[in-house]
């Protein structure tokens, strides 16, 4: 048997954005009256289904308000209802994090008055890469190819069939590229086609939330200690993980010197399509900053809706998947274990001990494949 090895490693990522924060301090003097407006902020707010804002407090949802209205619209020193600059930071992130159209912000400054050592007021500005005029430019035209990415998807379709529909898109689309402009948003994707981690999450998010498919932006790290983001979905009233980035063969490209080691890898992979959280920590870590909902079901996740899950070594099971994956013309068919031992047992039956010849005829004696421990998965080309 000739075998590859499956190593999955994000390469490049910066998670958030370089906030360029410029603290300008004021003193005021004693009679000088501090007004923090939120009439300002338009009560149709209609952004409360943002996971991060759905976990604040109503004194942070009025900052995120504030924060959100002023980026919309461009606003210069936008007075905030906080006086803690750790809060308008977080919240920041957290607004980002909540709205990928947010593309044209890259950062803030802020500008804080005090009256003696006690801060009295906080004024906030956004920093942008585009003004305001090129953002509606290429709001237009991210509009225009997002539509074009889901005409083929019916809005009827369950939410796992859009959640799969659009992790295959992303990836179809996109180039993982660490040089790629604007790799940090949606543009990098839905107008260059190139980007990294952050970029494909965003638009994921994106496309979702056109979807009305809950979705948000998840920040963590990957095993070499590097930045990732990846996403976090939910079908049915339950949550699961999602990374495109790490479903995309291309990047692998950018880890892997040895083209003929890879050059026949699937073009998707979809070992982090719709998992646990148990599954994603295997190689993903979150950041601490934010608490995220355990994801404990399996329900939506692919193989076990492509019947390609098993809880035991099961040759009728593996008999159909192969005949149902033959007859659709695929190249590969992948195996998904339920846990450790099953995983073991399916090795050993099917790569040492070679009963995979049972069910895949193979050339020269051989058959390829590839194994993943840490997903549990064994691949098979067809």
């Amino acid at each position: 048997m000739k075998k590859m090895s499956w190593g999955l490693l994000c390469t490049f990522l910066l998670c958030g954005c370089a906030f360029g924060e410029k603290e300008t301090s004021s003193h005021l003097n004693p009679q000088e009256q501090v007004e923090v407006s939120q009439l300002e902020v338009q009560t149709n707010f209609e952004n409360q289904d943002g996971y991060y804002y759905s976990i604040m407090d109503a004194s942070q949802q009025t900052v995120y308000e504030e924060i959100y209205y002023a980026l919309q619209n461009y606003i210069e020193e936008m007075p905030l209802s906080t006086t803690q600059t750790q809060v308008v930071d977080q919240v920041f992130q957290c607004v980002l994090m909540d709205h990928p159209e947010i593309f044209y912000a890259d950062g803030y400054s802020f500008a804080k008055y005090s009256l003696g050592d006690e801060v009295k007021k906080i004024t906030f500005s956004g920093t942008y890469n585009y003004s305001k005029e090129e953002k509606e430019i290429k709001e237009t035209q991210i509009e225009q190819v997002a539509m074009e990415m889901l005409k083929d998807i019916s809005a009827s379709a369950s939410d796992y069939d859009k959640v799969k529909y659009v992790y295959e898109k992303i990836i179809q689309n996109t180039e993982y590229d660490i040089t790629a402009s604007d790799n940090q948003n949606i543009c990098s994707v839905f107008l260059n086609k190139a980007s990294v981690c952050q970029g494909y999450a965003k638009a994921v998010q994106y496309l979702l939330m056109k979807l009305s498919v809950p979705a948000t932006l998840v920040a963590g790290f990957v095993e070499s200690g590097e930045g990732h983001a990846w996403n976090m979905v939910k079908i049915d009233g339950r949550f699961y993980y999602v990374d495109a980035t790490w479903g995309d063969a291309s990047y692998l490209f950018h880890v892997n010197e040895d083209v003929e080691e890879i050059q026949n890898t699937p073009d998707i992979n979809y070992d982090y399509l719709c998992v646990t959280t148990e599954e994603i920590l295997r190689t993903h870590t979150l950041n601490d900053m934010f608490s995220m909902p355990l994801c404990e079901s399996v329900s939506a996740n692919y193989y076990v809706r492509e019947g390609a899950y098993f809880s035991q070594i099961n040759d009728l099971q593996l008999e159909q998947l192969i005949e149902s994956y033959t007859e659709q013309g695929r190249e590969s068919v992948t195996l998904k274990c339920a846990n450790e031992s099953v995983y073991q047992s399916l090795v050993e039956n099917l790569i040492h001990e070679q009963q995979i010849f049972r069910f895949i005829e193979g050339e020269n004696n051989s058959i390829l494949y590839t194994d993943s421990p840490k997903q549990l998965s064994i691949t098979f080309w067809l």
